[in-house]
């Protein structure tokens, strides 16, 4: 049998032993928690960080990947920045305007060839009504240049007789329609139709009365 001092040690060291035990779970129990935290906030930076580093990929002012088109291929921009009016004569046969074929077609009419490589047609009165230039780059007919895209374009607000040459523009484009077998279209390349015509025409009458009024 033990004596008092022997169960009395005993048990102190029963309850030592069962403290450092819970001691010891308590410490398993808080790493554990400590790297399921760690884990957690890296996955959440490294997904920030990829969040960001993709909206940056797509930012104002990252580099913006250039294409290279030939000359002959890419349309010239002539869309109005303010009151000019523009048809295209639209081919599908290529090449198929050059200065020959449109001095041809032009034949009987007022007009002149420029030497910088446009036709310039005349009114009645030998007035500028509007130009006729290659609707791809480089604008022009010069030497053998030639074209699918012809460009028929009116500059109402310095024209004498802005209605009047706008009538010879519609006249003369669907001449031209029919001698090269093409389309007319607006300047968005739209099939012309009369309802545009007529909308085209409003806009003469409204671009040279702006135009008279901020010189009056």
């Amino acid at each position: 049998m033990f004596n008092l001092p022997e169960i009395l040690t005993i048990v102190i060291g029963a309850l030592l032993a069962l403290v450092f035990i819970d001691g010891i779970r308590r410490a398993i129990r808080i790493r554990r928690s400590s790297l399921k935290v760690d884990l957690m906030d890296v996955d959440e930076y490294a997904s920030k960080d990829f969040e960001e580093e993709w909206m940056q990929g797509f930012s104002d002012e990252s580099p913006k990947e250039e294409f290279e088109v030939g000359e002959e291929e890419m349309s010239l921009d002539i869309k109005p920045s303010t009151s000019l009016l523009i048809l295209h004569l639209d081919s599908l046969k290529k090449g198929k305007f050059s200065k020959d074929s449109i001095s041809e077609a032009l034949n009987g009419l007022n007009f002149i060839y420029e030497e910088k490589g446009l036709f310039t047609v005349l009114d009645a009165n030998e007035n500028i009504a509007f130009s006729i230039i290659n609707g791809k780059k480089p604008g022009t007919f010069l030497e053998d240049n030639s074209s699918d895209d012809l460009a028929l374009v009116l500059d109402p607000v310095n024209l004498s007789s802005p209605l009047e040459s706008f009538d010879l523009l519609i006249q003369i484009s669907q001449s031209l329609k029919e001698i090269f077998e093409c389309e007319v279209l607006d300047e968005d390349r739209n099939l012309l139709t009369k309802q545009m015509i007529e909308h085209m025409r409003q806009q003469v009458i409204e671009y040279r009365r702006q135009h008279l009024a901020s010189a009056g």
